[in-house]
């Protein structure tokens, strides 16, 4: 990303962190992003650590800032292919290489980040991919939603942004 020649220092910073961490990222104050991407990051979180995360994005962001969010669905091809000897627990999955996998509903991230967010939109995307050379037909379930941190008035009323 920061070798692209449209990447500006000056507009945009893309760093690597553990969503999860009681720390914020170096160089990075409370309440200084405007947009946060979240893709294909929650899922590799245990439910132990979701709050964490999200207590952590709400640090980071604005007033009035957007999490835009993308993570797998339940009843992905992915879940569906994973062997029972994987299952850690209900929806949460171990891959070959170690790291965990949760497939979430719509329902369930609106009840995660709708205690800190105003949940602007929260939907499935249910794709079905072909492969024509292998004749495979692969049904995808992403959920892809658009979470805004209110903007609070001086006397702490909740305003949307």
């Amino acid at each position: 990303m920061e070798a692209n020649e449209a990447y500006d220092t000056s507009r945009c910073k893309a760093f690597v962190w553990d969503l999860s961490s009681t720390e914020l990222p170096e160089d990075v104050e409370p309440e200084s992003v405007d947009i946060m991407l979240m893709i294909f990051v929650f899922s590799a979180l245990h439910p132990d650590q979701w709050s964490q995360a999200v207590e952590n994005a709400y640090r980071v962001l604005k007033p009035g800032g957007i999490l835009l969010f993308r993570d797998y669905g339940r009843n992905d091809l992915t879940q569906l292919r994973f062997k029972k000897s994987r299952l850690l627990d209900s929806n949460l999955y171990i891959r070959g290489d170690g790291t965990r996998v949760y497939f979430f509903t719509n329902e369930e991230l609106g009840k995660i980040f709708g205690k800190k967010f105003i949940v602007e939109q929260n939907a499935i995307d249910r794709r079905l991919l072909v492969n024509r050379k292998r004749e495979l037909k692969m049904y995808r379930v992403w959920l892809q939603a658009k979470f805004r941190k209110p903007i609070i008035a001086a006397d702490h009323d909740q305003i949307s942004a």
